[in-house]
Formats: structure tokens, sequence, C-alpha cells
């Protein structure tokens, strides 16, 4: 990727000023330009949607997960406390680490030594002296702490959470999309598995992705796997983003009618969204942020009725950190069953019998280090990034 990837020059103050501006009447305003969105699934889309669910085993998947989730639900007999006890002492006496995405039942938030989305618990587990890391996430993230952290044992509790966005992009589609638009570099969405990221140029998160899309010296970007993500990008650079035709399942179930009616009946409330929702729930919010930037955002803001569009698990979360505030999530709350498969007895399980190991094949490491690196050094600096991979030679990248 030489010479594909430029210096930031202050691009997250000018997208800062990018996104102040953006808001005007519902629409997105691109240098005086409103910018007209179409449905992001058309007829013929939702056929295509089907038959990569039907192709790629995603119904088998979700069969599979449904039961696991809902006997989650059931499962008030149990005593939770006392498994919790188990674990935090088990967890003790193993030297463990354990971390939670956001999306996680309550009481496996509880007994998580952090919380967060899945780049900040890379980054702490690769901070952390302890060896032994017990990820309860979903498979992608968890090898994800594996590339950064490769000398440690990473332990997923249940090998089945997967993320439906992920398996929307493999290695060969992913050829397939670079010999279609051939010399175009490919900016990675961190909601893909090893072997993808190590074919990508650069990887971003929801949070960074509109710098590190602008610090990619090219007219022209192919951007993967969540199409609504690329799509929201674009509202802020005149590069043109070629997104792949990805989404995630919980965010893009997220409609305008649930704004609306929402704000019929709390019409003092802000409504936050994620970027992964299509650009007509988008155009309907006050304000996009990542799960991170959620969490900050109602923990800062004056507002005391903020509504969120996003996974229950992290709208359970901001309510419990801001008993002071009215917390309201944007129509139904909505659940990504992969990460709520994920039982707390599965934790203890993971810890007792040391499972599941994720293992990543070391050239496939090496390469997936290049695209997050450059990441970090861009949103983060090259001495924070030093720090990060400090245990380990960096490749010798060129930018």
């Amino acid at each position: 990727m030489e010479n594909e990837v430029k210096k930031n020059n202050g691009a997250d103050q000018e997208d800062k000023e990018n996104h102040e501006k953006e808001k005007i009447n519902g629409k997105t305003h691109v240098q005086g330009q409103v910018r007209e969105y179409k449905p992001l699934l058309e007829k013929e889309r939702v056929e295509y949607a089907r038959e990569i669910f039907r192709s790629k085993g995603y119904a088998e998947k979700w069969k599979k997960l449904s039961p696991l989730f809902l006997k989650a639900k059931q499962e008030k007999d149990l005593n939770i406390k006392e498994i919790q006890e188990e674990i935090i002492k088990l967890k003790k006496e193993k030297e463990a680490l354990i971390l939670a995405h956001n999306y996680m039942l309550p009481e496996i938030q509880e007994i998580a030594d952090f919380v967060g989305d899945s780049l900040e618990l890379a980054i702490k587990a690769a901070e952390s002296p302890h060896q032994l890391i017990v990820f309860c996430g979903v498979h992608f993230m968890a090898e994800g702490v594996k590339v950064v952290s490769p000398e440690k044992t990473v332990l997923l509790p249940r090998l089945e959470a997967g993320c439906f966005m992920a398996d929307m992009i493999n290695i060969s589609a992913l050829r397939k999309f670079k010999e279609k638009y051939p010399g175009r570099p490919v900016v990675c969405y961190i909601n893909t598995d090893a072997e993808v990221k190590a074919e990508s140029d650069i990887c971003c998160t929801s949070a960074n992705a509109v710098s590190i899309v602008k610090s990619v010296n090219s007219p022209e970007v192919l951007f993967i796997p969540d199409r609504n993500l690329g799509l929201y990008v674009q509202r802020f650079t005149n590069q043109r983003i070629i997104p792949w035709d990805g989404w995630c399942n919980v965010h893009h179930r997220f409609k305008p009618e649930d704004i609306i009616r929402l704000r019929e009946k709390h019409p003092d409330v802000i409504v936050v969204v994620h970027p992964e929702c299509s650009p007509e729930v988008i155009d309907l919010a006050d304000e996009v942020f990542s799960t991170g930037g959620m969490v900050k955002f109602a923990k800062e803001s004056p507002h005391k009725k903020i509504a969120f569009a996003t996974e229950e698990g992290l709208v359970e979360r901001i309510r419990r950190e801001n008993p002071d505030k009215q917390i309201l999530s944007v129509g139904s709350p909505k659940t990504c069953v992969n990460m709520k498969s994920i039982r707390i007895q599965d934790v203890l399980e993971s810890l007792k019998e040391l499972k599941y190991k994720i293992e990543v094949p070391e050239e496939i490491i090496e390469k997936a280090r290049i695209p997050l690196i450059r990441m970090l050094e861009i949103s983060r600096g090259k001495e924070f990034t030093r720090k990060i991979f400090e245990r380990h030679q960096l490749p010798n990248i060129k930018t």
C-alpha cells in the first residue's frame, strides 16, 4: 500500500466540523448539495440477501443459536450470583482476564474486568499482563485479540458465536471484489475475520472510519463489508466509496418509522443512532455515534431523555450507568442472538476446561497486523501503536 496512506493533517478536527454541519432539515448536505438516498435494500437486494443467507448456511446457524438465546432467557431458576462468584474465584486462581462486549448479557458484563467494543477490548488485552484471556464476544473479535496478542491464550466460551455481517465476506469473495476493481485500496471494517483483514490495506472502526478513508490517497476506495457504514463515510468525503453489500442484522432492522413514532410520543427526546443503520434512519437522527461514542455521549450530554438505535445490551449498559437520565430504545429492543448465545454457564465452563482456544495461523497474524497497525498509527499515533505492539517486532510498513 505504498504511498496510499497519507498523514492525517487535522482530519479529526475536519471530521468534527463536517459532522456539525451535516444535518439540515433531516437531509445530508455535501458542498451545498442535498444528497438523497434510495432505500438500501430494494427488491433485488432483498432477494440477494436471502440467497446469501441460504447459501452460506446462515439459516442453519440461526436455528442453532436461537434456541441457545431463548434458553438463556428462560433460565431464571439458575443461581446467577453463585455462578458469578465461582467465576470470580476461578479467574483469580487461573490469573485470567475476562473481557465482555457491550452486547453481552448483563450477568456476564457484571463479572468482566472490562466491557467495551471489539478494538477497545483487544487493546485492553494487549496492555494487560494476563496471559489467559476469556473473551465474551463473537468469533472475529476473539481472533482480533489473538492477532494483536499472539503469545496469549484466548478463549471463546462458545464457538458458534459468530457475526452474520463478518460472514458476508470471505477471502475468495474479497479477491474477486478486488479483481473487479483493480488498483483500489481496501478499507476493511474491523468486523471481519483475520483472513479478510490480511487481504486488506487498512482497517477502520465505526468511530474512525471517516478519518481512515480520508487518509487513503486514492480517489476510489473499496469498503468492506458494511454498506451502511460505507454510505455514512461517503457523506464526508469526495472520494468514491465502493461498498460491499453487507449489513449488520441488528442495526439494519431499525426503520425511519421507529424514530417518527418515538418523536410523536417523546417530542423532547434526543435520538442517537449507530452508523451501521440505514441512510434513511441516519437522516432522522440527532447524533450518530459508534458504541463507545454512545456511552460517552450519554455520560456527558446535558439532555435527560435520550433514545438509542443499537443492540439492547448496550442500551441496558447505558441505562445502568446513567440512572439520572431516561434512556430509551428506538423502536422495539433489537437483539444480537450471536452475542446472547453466550451464557454465564459457558463462561464458567470456559474457565474450568480452558475452552475454546482461538488459533490463527502465524502467516495470517503477520499479514492481518499490518492493516491494524496502519489504522492505529493514524487514529492513535505511532507512539501508542508501538506501545501496543512492543512485545513483537513491528512489520516493516511503508506508508
